[in-house]
């Protein structure tokens, strides 16, 4: 079996913000990570009996962002070879809002997943910007331009 990571966006709330496939694979999970505690699903997937480990402990350990985002991912590619080694199939690793908005953590695990043939999947979930747009009745396609402040100088 093929070492696998499924990758599951928590939304930018509560669990109301949940779409039922990802709720579907929270609850089915063997093996689930979450990137930070810090997010209103947390206690609540606690609250529901189902099981997690968190990454907080390496915000606590490292002395930047990307070394904390490169020890999450390293972490997850050992896990997800041992589960597939265990015959306990993929894990899953959700992140706060969308997976794909603004989660360096993805980015990486794109790149070292298609290096190391470890299978990635990566389900939605809403964004940050979803609410933005909403509360601001702001359009993107009117123009929208979204910018990591941390990179600039």
């Amino acid at each position: 079996m093929n070492p696998g990571i499924t990758v599951v966006g928590l939304g930018s709330g509560d669990e109301q913000q949940l779409t039922l496939g990802i709720l579907r694979k929270l609850e089915s999970a063997s093996r689930l990570y979450l990137r930070t505690e810090r997010h209103p699903v947390a206690a609540w997937l606690a609250s529901q009996g189902i099981r997690y480990e968190t990454f907080d402990r390496f915000y606590e350990e490292a002395d930047s962002f990307l070394e904390v985002y490169e020890a999450i991912v390293r972490e997850l590619m050992v896990r997800a070879k041992q589960s597939a080694e265990e015959g306990g199939g993929d894990i899953v690793y959700a992140v706060p809002g969308h997976p794909s908005v603004a989660e360096r953590t993805v980015v990486l695990l794109k790149e070292r997943c298609a290096e190391s043939g470890v299978t990635l999947e990566v389900m939605g979930g809403e964004s940050f910007l979803d609410q933005a747009f909403a509360r601001f009745g702001f359009d993107p396609i009117e123009g929208f331009q979204l910018v990591d402040a941390s990179g600039l100088s």
